[in-house]
């Protein structure tokens, strides 16, 4: 088997959610940070013949780098690595048992309360926007008629602001905020859905790969009051 790019990016993008990934058998990943607040899945080219968990994926995709257009086979205790010139590497499984697993059920929001599109463009101005200031929240806000992007600190209402429009209301109000450190997103147009119950969901329009984030409950709110 070899990697395709596409496989490698999304590998690269898990590394940074958790360093760690429990490969499970057919084209399924998933990973989740350590606090549990980010949870990815995607579908990949590739069908991983077995289970297996690896440590630090970054130090796959650098082996993988070391050789051109290498096989990748997966044995009982290792990757081993080979290309036509006969150059041989591997890598050792670690133990499951040392890894933060992902909910072995799908995860599916309870309710959709609000939902919009968010631009490629858009989200890494607004990263770029957050990360020139220092801010640690990005909020989505509506008054009923139109659906607008922040980039804030909610605790201190003295901070730099950033505010862009992302579209026409539906009618509801809300705001929702999150933490723009949890923003670890493939780059992509996503399709968001967000729930009151605390969940959002960042589905790429593009790349087979969806993200789960937690909502900061305590700082957001909808139309009818309820947290």
């Amino acid at each position: 088997m070899k990697l395709s790019d596409n496989t490698i990016t999304i590998l690269k993008n898990f590394a940074g959610i958790n360093q760690s990934l429990q490969f499970k058998q057919g084209s399924v990943l998933k990973t989740i940070n350590q606090g549990k607040t980010i949870f990815a899945e995607a579908t990949v080219e590739e069908t991983f013949p077995r289970d297996f968990a690896i440590y630090d994926v970054t130090k796959l995709l650098a082996i993988n780098s070391l050789y051109n257009d290498a096989e990748l086979s997966f044995e009982e205790n290792q990757v081993t690595f080979t290309t036509s010139s006969d150059e041989v590497g591997s890598t050792k499984y670690c133990s499951p048992e040392l890894l933060t697993h992902p909910p072995a059920k799908e995860i599916k929001l309870p309710q959709v309360d609000c939902s919009f599109d968010v631009s490629r463009e858009l989200l890494e101005w607004m990263r770029k926007a957050a990360g020139i200031s220092q801010l640690p929240n990005f909020v989505f806000e509506s008054d009923g008629s139109v659906v607008t992007f922040i980039a804030t600190d909610v605790q201190n209402d003295a901070c730099d602001q950033y505010k862009k429009k992302l579209g026409a209301g539906d009618g509801k109000k809300f705001r929702v905020t999150m933490k723009v450190e949890h923003f670890k997103l493939i780059d992509g147009d996503y399709e968001v859905s967000i729930s009151k119950r605390g969940l959002a969901r960042f589905k790429n329009k593009t790349v087979p790969v969806t993200y789960y984030l937690a909502v900061e409950a305590d700082s957001s709110n909808f139309e009818d009051g309820e947290e």
